[in-house]
Formats: C-alpha cells, structure tokens, sequence
C-alpha cells in the first residue's frame, strides 16, 4: 500500500503530518452520509489510531531504551492485526484518531535533535529503525490509510 516517500521528512514535517491526520480523516469521514459511508473507510482510520499508538510507543522504547526490541509491525504495515474490533462510531473513532495523533505528534515535538538516530532492532529481521524511522512510518501510515479510505468514498 505504500506511496509517500517519507525518507526526506524533517521531525518538523513528522510532527505537522501527525496533527494534520484528525482533521483530515474527520473531513473525509463526515464529507458524506454515515449511512453511505463505507465502512472499511472508518477501518481505515481505526487502524491508523492503532497503529500511531503502537509506533508511539516504539519510537518512546527506541529513546528511552538502550537498543530495544521492536515488534515487526512496527516496519511492516501489513503485520499490524488488531485483537479487538474497533470503535463503533464515526466520532469515536475520530476521537480516538485525535487522541492517538496528537500523543504522538507531542512526544515528537519534544524529542531533542540527537535523539531522533537512536536505534532500535526490529525483532526477527536483522534490521533496525531510528526514532525518526519510526515516527517516519506513522506518516506513511496515515497517509497510505487516508488515501484508501479516500478512494472508498469516491466509489460511491
């Protein structure tokens, strides 16, 4: 599902991109009827909660940790499965959006300039993510999810 090019993004630009995605998901979300809206468009969005939520807390293992374990869904979208359904509402899922988006959006504001190379392994891979990589991922993510979630809606 990958489209964006992250590799140049600034923690700047990290940070912009993650407090841009509730506005953006809630325009696209409630652009049309919430009986015409599909419902894996909201999916969208709840995976995109899920997954800033579980990169939040690996980019917090790779800064605080000295070089941690990472799961493989944290390099790999497509690893990412979710044990519970989530949210049920369109409003519950943007608020969980928001809460997850702004979370991390804050703990990257706040990481310091040297911080961003630290390294963590990616279990089971032989690879590794700097803080930035991961925080990199959560763009990608939201960006990738809004515009499937976004191709759904112009379907109907």
């Amino acid at each position: 599902m990958s489209g964006l090019d992250v590799s140049r993004l600034s923690p700047d630009d990290v940070v912009a991109a993650l407090r841009s995605y509730p506005r953006r998901f809630r325009e696209l979300l409630t652009s049309v009827d919430e009986e015409d809206l599909p419902a894996e468009a909201v999916e969208h969005a709840d995976h995109v909660a899920r997954s800033l939520g579980l990169l939040g807390e690996a980019m917090r293992q790779v800064l605080v940790q000295q070089v941690p374990s990472l799961l493989p869904a944290v390099a790999d979208d497509a690893a990412r499965e979710w044990a519970h359904a989530g949210a049920s509402s369109v409003d519950d899922v943007l608020a969980f959006l928001t809460m997850e988006a702004n979370g991390l959006a804050d703990a990257a504001a706040d990481v310091s300039s040297d911080a961003w190379t630290r390294r963590g392994a990616v279990a089971g891979s032989g690879s590794s993510m700097s803080a930035l990589d991961v925080a990199r991922e959560a763009v990608r993510t939201g960006a990738d999810h809004l515009r499937a979630a976004q191709q759904l809606i112009s379907r109907q």
